[in-house]
């Protein structure tokens, strides 16, 4: 009996650590997907149809360019209710800050939102401007309507660079148009409530934690 109680209190101990884990696996597991999935669409557009995103968006908008990148998936679809961003955030999509804390403003909010096959979320900001060096922003939730919708957790931003490659943004924030790229990118991503997580696309997609390169972002930085 007391054998087992021991047993019994090391499990109780150690499965919210492993279930934790398990969960930031299956994140990681959808981000490179979604990565993936959405590099290659671009890929795509600009060897067979001579795409390129950043151009093409440029001279239309960002709604038809979202519109010809997500003709490349299988299944993708304009989620129901997203025609109006500001509406679809409010009623029942709520993004949070790293932290969990509701974020105000959002970053891709000029188009509607597409969902694909594999229930990823997409949708982008503003168009590039003649001075912009990459865009349009894309946002990218890997596991749809499940939560926490927090930036940096389940919710990243990229950017398309003027050569049409899907790269994590780590620019410095601009409403308009992205102009510089950071120096330390860890300026935005952090669990501080006056940072904006948006790049924290390219430490997720190193491993690499924004507190200390040594660490992994899904094992060590994520809480």
């Amino acid at each position: 009996m007391i054998t087992l109680g021991v047993i019994g209190v090391v499990a109780a101990l150690t499965m919210p650590s492993l279930i934790a884990n398990y969960r930031k696996e299956v994140l990681r597991a959808q981000f490179k997907k979604a990565y993936s999935e959405i590099s290659q669409a671009a890929l795509l557009l600009q060897t067979k149809e001579e795409i390129n995103i950043f151009e093409y968006a440029k001279s239309y908008t960002s709604q038809r360019a979202l519109d010809i990148l997500m003709s490349q998936l299988q299944g993708a679809v304009v989620l129901e209710g997203s025609s109006t961003y500001l509406n679809f955030v409010r009623t029942f999509y709520h993004p949070k800050l790293l932290n969990k804390i509701d974020k105000a403003g959002q970053y891709c909010d000029s188009t509607n939102v597409y969902r694909t096959s594999n229930g990823i979320f997409y949708s982008m900001d503003d168009l590039p401007k003649d001075e912009s060096i990459a865009d349009p922003k894309l946002c990218i939730d890997i596991n749809g309507i499940s939560g926490p919708n927090a930036y940096g957790y389940d919710l990243f931003v990229f950017i398309f660079t003027k050569d049409g490659k899907v790269v994590p943004f780590k620019y410095k924030w601009s409403v308009n148009q992205t102009v510089e790229e950071l120096e330390n990118p860890a300026e935005q991503c952090s669990y501080s409530g006056i940072s904006n997580p948006a790049s924290c696309s390219y430490y997720a997609l190193a491993d690499i934690s924004p507190q200390d390169a040594s660490k992994s972002y899904w094992k060590d930085f994520l809480k």
